[in-house]
């Protein structure tokens, strides 16, 4: 998988012009490209100007690909305006899971209806762990992936990526039914047992970029869990 995670902000007054073209442009990679496995969007719940992206392909030939569609080139051409900023990406590849888990977003014969828009609560973190940490900060935050997709209902995804240009830079991509499955998460034995394991292994030079908030596309009811995915 060659998976990008996309950080940026918008101009507040161009917020809901730019969720439209990003739908359009999400809608037309998942449907049209057989190498995007899924593109969803995010809006922080603290600052709505705050989006992230995470776009699932096959291969860096998929994403080379996507960049040619018409669906792409009409939201490149229509958002150059909105941002507030610079856009950051990271080109990363995943840990976990590492190979069973379920990537695509899309399901036949799904309901179409607004109540199902956006209830999910979505975690889009990245985390910045020394170097001489990194092997081990993998296997506990896999264990707690383990955890997290086989013991709590309300944990549809966790996933961690890694940035193939700088190791150091690990992405947590965390999907929960909703804001309490969250809340119940951070009780669980698995993860106070990461926390404890990580504490001294950040690099504390290094913070932010995180994005907490609602699932903007897909809807809660495309596919997003990722099954019971080992390690």
């Amino acid at each position: 998988m060659y998976i990008l995670m996309v950080r940026l902000k918008v101009k507040a007054d161009r917020v809901e012009d730019f969720i439209k073209a990003s739908i359009g442009d999400a809608k037309g990679s998942v449907l049209n490209e057989p190498g995007c496995r899924r593109f969803d969007i995010v809006q922080a719940a603290d600052d709505p100007t705050s989006f992230a992206f995470t776009e699932v392909y096959n291969d860096e030939a998929a994403f080379a690909a996507h960049g040619e569609m018409p669906h792409f080139k009409v939201w490149q051409e229509a958002v150059g305006d909105m941002f507030d900023g610079e856009v950051g990406v990271s080109f990363c590849k995943p840990v976990f899971p590492r190979g069973d888990g379920n990537w695509d977003s899309y399901r036949a014969h799904i309901v179409d209806d607004p109540y199902f828009a956006s209830s999910l609560h979505v975690i889009h973190a990245p985390k910045f762990v020394k170097e001489e940490h990194l092997d081990a900060f993998i296997e506990s935050v896999s264990k707690d992936g383990v955890g997290s997709t086989h013991e709590e209902q309300g944990c549809l995804r966790f996933d961690v990526y890694q940035n193939v240009n700088d190791p150091t830079e690990l992405y947590l991509y965390e999907v929960y039914a909703n804001p309490d499955a969250f809340e119940y998460h951070k009780g669980t034995p698995h993860i106070k047992q990461w926390v404890e394991d990580v504490k001294d292994m950040y690099d504390t030079s290094r913070d932010g970029g995180a994005r907490v908030g609602r699932n903007v596309w897909p809807p809660d009811n495309w596919a997003w869990s990722s099954g019971k995915p080992t390690w």
